[in-house]
């Protein structure tokens, strides 16, 4: 093989790996959409405010339906009469939403703001699923996911209770005006997005600076926002290979110095 073939060859294998090395995960390619709640955390008389959140342009037409997965408590009576309570998956499935054209980059869209928890709930995870159907009754192509914790102080504490997959609890420390720690139940090897919100407008979109730093310790840097000393914002993040989201409702967020 001659020089001028193999320096050919050499060239060409160059670039493979320099354009391999650019290539982001297969999740970062796909279009991205959030879910937006209004808590992470619920307490007995809370109602849930469930929204979509698109990061990228999605084409339609295309309808929602939203199915919320716990365990419910369940009062059980021997033939003695005597009675014991046990738990069982529950689910409460919502009707398809409308045939929506699209969704636009940064547009939100409401899903559900039905759900409220009662006294007397089993304290745990409630896993919510949002399936993206085509058009009004077809497959879906995509199921978006987050999860909340419904913790009752009037409930019995519970040891090796389950948890959320991916939960956002709060904001442990902020190092500086941008660099945010927060406490959270992680996925494992996570790839993030997410945006910060000031009510219904999307104030910044976050594609990067957000890293896992411990095993329940999630990093993210801000860029400069104008901010209103006792104004709050919600952070939402999502998890991209999952497609599993969570939401710090309510951030104080120190005006920049």
């Amino acid at each position: 093989m001659g020089s001028t073939t193999r320096a050919g060859m050499l060239t060409t294998c160059l670039v493979a790996v320099a354009t391999w090395g650019f290539v982001q995960p297969a999740a970062a390619q796909s279009p991205v959409v959030a879910l937006r709640t209004s808590a992470s955390i619920v307490r007995p008389g809370d109602c849930l405010r469930l929204e979509a959140l698109a990061l990228d342009d999605v084409a339609g037409p295309m309808s929602t339906q939203v199915t919320y997965r716990f365990d419910a408590t369940v009062m059980l009576k021997d033939e003695h009469g005597k009675e014991t309570t046990s738990t069982r998956s529950a689910e409460v499935r919502r009707q398809p939403g409308p045939v929506l054209d699209t969704l636009n980059r940064l547009q939100l869209h409401l899903l559900d703001d039905t759900f409220c928890f009662g006294q007397g709930g089993t304290p745990g995870p409630y896993n919510v699923e949002v399936a993206l159907r085509s058009a009004a009754s077809g497959s879906p192509f995509a199921t978006l996911k987050t999860c909340v914790m419904f913790e009752d102080p009037d409930a019995p504490a519970s040891a090796g209770r389950p948890g959320c997959a991916f939960l956002l609890r709060g904001l442990t420390r902020a190092e500086g005006d941008s660099y945010l720690v927060f406490d959270a139940d992680l996925p494992a090897g996570g790839f993030y997005r997410g945006a910060i919100l000031r009510g219904g407008t999307v104030e910044a979109v976050l594609d990067a600076g957000i890293a896992q730093a411990g095993a329940h310790e999630l990093t993210v840097v801000t860029p400069p926002l104008n901010r209103t000393p006792g104004e709050t914002v919600d952070l939402v993040l999502v998890e991209q290979s999952g497609q599993v989201s969570s939401t710090v409702p309510r951030l104080h967020l120190a005006p920049v110095r």
